[in-house]
């Protein structure tokens, strides 16, 4: 920041042309505006009174002027003391970390920027001068440079110290920030040592204890299979009884629930086939209910269309109306002016002719009233009688009074002058500001000719966009119905293959058990 400062100090900022005193947190600053045209930059410099603090803040002409695009007193680049007032009354300093920078606000502050006052008191010698009064002008001005660039060299330097003050602070601050990182990956690197090896003992200790475990597993496993072969063993014995005593009864059960279950699949089918019939009744119903319903959107949509149309010529015949009625206006307006304007013009006219008469009469008067030539007094030419003197005193006194004559026409033909060229300024003023006018009147009807173009567009597109989602949106639900129905149907034809693979797995399985007990009769019988 110091070498900033540095290089701000060498940078040439251009001449001063503007300054202003403003009071930033209790203290008088001086507000200095350097204008850099070669390089087009704005600096705003300010200067503590009593601390002798230097802030700045820089602004290139495309950004300066990008400050007043909104400002339609400011706009104009001439108002430059307009706008340095403008920015001054913006300028704050606020403290960014650690740091003090000038920073523009977007409402003006509470401290009101005035005008620097300088020297009031001090008695300005007017008159001549003596040597010593001025051998003192020139040292206070000698004083003045050397005390400038004694503050300077005084900054420069204590900018120089503090920048070398930072650089030693970060320079410690990285050392000890090494050092601190070292020592936390050591600590880190000891306790991920500890870590691992307590992990080991660990592992260790649960594979010894899971080796334990399946060996009292194995153990129970071996005795736990033993009781249930002779359990099964004993079982199997038992169930063979029962089998013999059941085999009777259930051969009696099996042919009675063939036959019931014949029973149930006839029934079965036939309310399948009825359920089928309900459905396409209810879908035929379903696809006559959204057909009337389209037609209904249909009708809605076509009325919606004829209102907007409706409106639409509504609001061009408005518009037309409108229009004629301010052409009408117009030419009202131009109509009763017009006379006005012909009757001025008429008196400028009068007004230019008498000035030129009162201009022709007053040359004519001074031709008439011109000096003689002048009459030599003294030398071998010179008039000696009494007649001579008093004729040129008598043409003196003529000249004078030509003179006076001369100076009460001067002022007559000044005022006229001046109040016509009053009247011929307003009357170029009124024509521009008609001519501004027609020019708005003419922007604003093509404005309001867009607009409603622009608008019509706009409901033409939404009308396309509705009737467009509309249809996506009927086109979606027929083939989500249809999708509904294919996955009803397949459905349908899995469940169908699923009982009768069901029911032929069943017949194999009785088909077998039958034979099985026909063959363990005819071992018994053996």
């Amino acid at each position: 920041m110091a070498a900033e400062e540095e290089a701000y100090d060498e940078k040439d900022k251009g001449p001063l042309v503007y300054q202003e005193s403003k009071v930033f947190n209790g203290e008088t600053f001086l507000i200095n505006v350097y204008d850099h045209t070669k390089r087009r930059a704005v600096t705003f410099e300010t200067y503590g009174l009593e601390s002798q603090d230097q802030l700045h803040i820089q602004y290139s002409y495309q950004d300066f002027d990008g400050l007043f695009r909104f400002n339609a007193e400011l706009m104009n680049p001439n108002r430059k003391e307009g706008r340095f007032h403008w920015i001054s009354e913006r300028l704050a300093i606020l403290i960014v970390g650690k740091d003090r920078q000038l920073k523009l606000q977007p409402e003006p502050t509470s401290e009101v920027p005035e005008l620097p006052i300088y020297e009031t008191v001090r008695k300005i010698p007017t008159g001549r001068m003596d040597l010593k009064e001025r051998q003192r002008l020139r040292e206070q001005m000698d004083m003045l440079d050397i005390k400038r660039n004694e503050n300077i060299h005084k900054r420069k330097q204590e900018s120089r110290q503090r920048f070398l003050q930072h650089v030693f602070w970060l320079k410690e601050e990285s050392e000890r920030m090494k050092r601190e990182h070292h020592e936390k990956l050591e600590a880190e690197r000891t306790r991920r040592v500890q870590m691992k090896e307590e992990l080991e003992r660990r592992n260790k200790e649960a594979d010894r204890l899971e080796k334990e475990r399946q060996r009292q597993r194995r153990i129970a496993v071996e005795a736990k299979e033993e009781r249930v072969e002779e359990r099964d063993a004993e079982e199997y014995r038992q169930l063979r009884a029962r089998w013999k005593m059941r085999d009777a009864e259930k051969a009696k059960a099996i042919q009675e629930a063939i036959q019931r279950k014949e029973k149930d699949l006839a029934e079965l089918r036939a309310k399948r086939a009825q359920e089928r019939k309900h459905e396409g009744e209810i879908m035929q119903k379903r696809e006559g209910a959204w057909s009337v319903r389209e037609e209904r959107i249909r009708r809605k949509n076509h009325m919606w269309l004829k209102a907007v149309l409706e409106v639409k010529a509504e609001r061009l015949r408005m518009a037309k109306m409108m229009q004629e009625r301010n052409q009408e206006y117009l030419n009202l307006l131009h109509s009763l002016r017009q006379p006005i304007f012909e009757a001025q013009l008429k008196r400028m006219e009068e007004r230019k002719q008498a000035a030129e008469a009162i201009a022709q009469s007053t040359a004519e008067y001074h031709e008439k009233r011109a000096v003689p030539k002048k009459v030599k007094k003294k030398g071998k030419n010179a008039l000696k009688d009494e007649a001579a003197k008093e004729k040129r005193g008598g043409k003196k006194e003529e000249g004078k009074e030509g003179k006076e004559g001369k100076s009460d026409t001067d002022k007559l033909l000044d005022a006229v002058e001046a109040k016509m060229r009053a009247e011929m300024e307003e009357q170029q003023r009124r024509a521009k500001f008609e001519r501004l006018r027609d020019k708005r009147i003419k922007e604003l009807q093509e404005a309001r000719v867009q607009k409603c173009n622009a608008h019509m567009a706009e409901v033409r597109e939404a009308y396309r966009k509705k009737k467009f989602e509309e249809e996506q949106k009927a086109n979606q639900r027929r083939l989500v119905q249809k999708e509904k129905e294919a996955e009803i149907q397949a459905a349908a034809d899995k469940k169908k293959q699923e009982l009768e693979r069901l029911q032929r797995l069943r017949e194999q399985n009785i088909a077998r058990k039958e034979k099985e007990r026909l063959a363990a009769l005819a071992a018994m019988a053996a």
